[in-house]
């Protein structure tokens, strides 16, 4: 491990990863990554609703994430928001913690 990495990074997503929204979520990410975790949490038990930029925002932090040997996931998110990542076909590529 590098100085400045961390293991594990943990956030919180309380409100919904829509389109208006992102830029303070990405600067969060952002900065996050900068740390080149080698895990990434994100809980979404209090995100009430995604759409399809937040879903790409996800996987982009994903692939940014992979290409540095890191690893995104998503933790507890809401059937409403499960259910949108399943139509997304996003829960084939994106790891779901449910707990």
């Amino acid at each position: 491990m590098q100085v400045g990495q961390a293991a594990l990074i943990e956030l919180t997503i309380t409100h919904e990863l829509v389109r208006h929204r992102l830029p303070a979520v990405e600067l969060l990410l952002d900065q996050a990554l900068a740390r080149r975790p080698s895990r990434l949490v994100l809980d979404l038990a209090a995100c009430p609703a995604i759409d399809a930029a937040g879903i790409d925002l996800l996987l982009s932090t994903h692939r940014r994430l992979w290409g540095s040997e890191g690893r995104l996931a998503l933790r507890r998110p809401t059937a409403r928001v499960l259910r949108l990542l399943e139509i997304a076909h996003a829960t084939k590529v994106l790891q779901i913690d449910a707990g």
